[in-house]
């Protein structure tokens, strides 16, 4: 993966995020840990490498645990709340944030290409279908003319062998359209609903100056929206058909747009001369389909001697858009990105909470057994009350007075709890195994 100079320097940024926050002071702190959000941040939404990424926080991370080793000797927790506090919290939990981020842009990104595309394929494949059918039906007229041309002339002459070649021809270039439309449409696909723009009378009489015999009546108003572009659909594919199949019947349309849905029956006999049904046909098919879309029917009966199709089409003014069969795009799981940081916290807090009560086990003294203690008790007695190992040095912040000379002195948090975090001490001094002093020490002012 190809790492740009600006992803370079938001990875280096990010190592030092990780490295100088858990070493800083107090002061430096205040002003490093925004500094490492926003620049852990920006490093998770530009680059794009996971593995650079966990690099640069190992990277930071191990110098900061050496820094914090060799530079000054620190107790357990403080080098764990240092590391976890400053390393997680300002530097991972802002990186994956923005990461998050990134993954989610990315793939609105892709989304709305992906629409995108479908939708430039699907507008293609409307005007494959349109085209097919209007070049369907004008052949299929052609055909028809053809044939009647050839009942015109002689048999056996010149002109009417030419005739029929025409016609031959003709049905040629139908099947191979069928053939073309057919490599165009996916499995599954419902056909496109928006047919070629001419009206229902004029395609009829269009039609019927080609030679076709039609026999047309209507009851109710002319339908328009998607209602009369189905209806458009549905009559010249049938018309198509019955230049193709039955050359010379005569077809009867009868058109009832009173209710909805609106309501066409088309019916013609069967000729002898029909040509051989093609099995690569898909014209009914894609009524079929573009109809129950939008709530509609086709019910098609055919007998040995005559032909009909029944459609019902659902009156509408608007065209609606058929919702696209998407392939699943990958999602950024809501899970994945919200699970890297609830460990994260659940992480810290049980560290911290396990590392406090280590250390309180071991070097805090409650104050209710430290009011218990008295001088000259013996070091036995004291072990009764006092169970901590306590320290042998207080903490630096503590203001302590001179122990008493010779005396051997053990020093312990002042806490009542787990979650009692105070920096007060109590100090324990000994002498020939001898209580000889008992101090209630603050830190510096």
């Amino acid at each position: 993966m190809r790492t740009t100079w600006k992803q370079l320097a938001l990875l280096v940024a990010l190592a030092l995020c990780a490295y100088l926050v858990p070493i800083s002071t107090n002061g430096a702190w205040i002003l490093l840990a925004p500094l490492a959000t926003v620049f852990s941040y920006l490093a998770g939404r530009h680059v794009a490498s996971l593995l650079h990424g966990l690099l640069a926080f190992g990277a930071g991370t191990l110098a900061a645990a050496l820094t914090l080793v060799v530079s000054s000797p620190v107790s357990l927790l403080t080098f764990a709340l240092n590391i976890l506090t400053g390393v997680v919290l300002f530097a991972l939990l802002p990186w994956w944030i923005g990461r998050a981020r990134r993954r989610s842009l990315i793939f609105r990104a892709q989304e709305r290409r992906h629409v995108v595309v479908q939708a430039e394929l699907r507008e293609r494949a409307r005007i494959a279908e349109a085209m097919h059918d209007q070049l369907g039906h004008d052949l299929a007229l052609l055909a028809l003319q053809s044939g009647g041309l050839q009942v015109s002339l002689d048999k056996g002459t010149p002109a009417y062998g030419q005739a029929a070649k025409i016609r031959k021809q003709a049905d040629e270039a139908i099947e191979h359209l069928h053939q073309i439309i057919g490599v165009l449409h996916a499995a599954g696909d419902p056909a496109p609903m928006e047919p070629v723009g001419n009206s229902l009378n004029r395609l009829i009489e269009q039609t019927r100056a080609k030679g076709m015999a039609i026999s047309f009546s209507q009851l109710g108003s002319p339908p328009i929206g998607s209602g009369a572009e189905l209806l458009h659909q549905v009559v010249q594919e049938t018309l198509t058909n019955a230049a193709k199949y039955a050359p010379g019947a005569t077809v009867d349309i009868e058109l009832d747009t009173r209710a909805n849905p609106i309501t066409v029956q088309i019916s013609n006999p069967l000729t002898a001369e029909a040509a051989p049904a093609r099995l690569g046909a898909t014209g009914l098919a894609s009524l079929r389909a573009a109809l129950e879309a939008q709530g509609g029917s086709l019910l098609v009966r055919q007998t040995a001697r005559d032909f009909s199709l029944t459609a019902a089409i659902t009156r509408s003014r608007n065209n609606k858009v058929l919702p696209l069969s998407l392939p699943a795009v990958k999602r950024p799981s809501r899970r994945a990105l919200l699970l890297l940081p609830i460990i994260a916290v659940t992480v810290i807090a049980s560290g911290l909470l396990l590392l406090q009560d280590a250390t309180n086990r071991a070097t805090a003294l409650h104050p209710k057994d430290f009011q218990r203690l008295s001088v000259g008790m013996s070091q036995d007695e004291v072990a009764q009350i006092v169970h901590a190992q306590g320290l042998d040095e207080p903490l630096p912040v503590i203001e302590e007075v001179a122990p008493p000379p010779g005396a051997k002195c053990h020093y312990y948090a002042a806490r009542t709890g787990v979650l009692d975090l105070g920096s007060e001490m109590f100090r324990l001094c000994f002498t020939a195994d001898v209580l000889t002093s008992t101090d209630h020490l603050y830190p510096a002012s």
